[in-house]
């Protein structure tokens, strides 16, 4: 892990110090985010799988979802964009919305699935996504030919 500049520091500990002795005039890296991750509820319902994701101000566009089958997990990569535009004069006493982008790696219950039944909507700013279970697990057989 990089090591983090003192004024970081000093805003994770306290935002007072971030402050004091006018060290921070604009808004501090570890504030403005440059990879967050957002808060993930994993529910396992009788048919269903449900992951929620918290992205409160994400726009649904900037949103992707991947799943991985080789290691049971949901991917959700995107940014959160800062609508207020910052100038050199801006005082800030309080940062703790991160913004730029994210990515959250969610591991699935041991479960079996039907990935091509998963769903996802996105309202109120939680991307909700519905994983089918799969009534029995399909064993197929591959017959590899030996090449002489």
């Amino acid at each position: 892990m990089p090591r983090r500049k003192l004024d970081e520091w000093f805003w994770q500990i306290d935002p007072d110090l971030g402050r004091a002795g006018e060290l921070t005039r604009v808004r501090p890296s570890v504030a403005s985010g440059r990879c967050w991750e957002p808060r993930v509820d994993v529910m396992d319902v009788d048919d269903r799988v449900i992951v929620r994701i918290e992205l409160a101000g994400v726009r649904a566009e900037e949103v992707g979802l991947v799943y991985n089958p080789e290691r049971h997990s949901l991917m959700v990569r995107g940014i959160r964009h800062e609508e207020i535009e910052e100038t050199e004069q801006a005082a800030f006493y309080q940062l703790e919305v991160p913004f730029g982008p994210f990515e959250r790696e969610v591991r699935l219950p041991r479960v079996v699935i039907q990935p091509e039944g998963i769903r996802a909507r996105y309202r109120n700013g939680f991307l909700i996504v519905m994983i089918p279970k799969a009534d029995e697990v399909i064993v197929t057989t591959v017959t590899i030919k030996e090449i002489p």
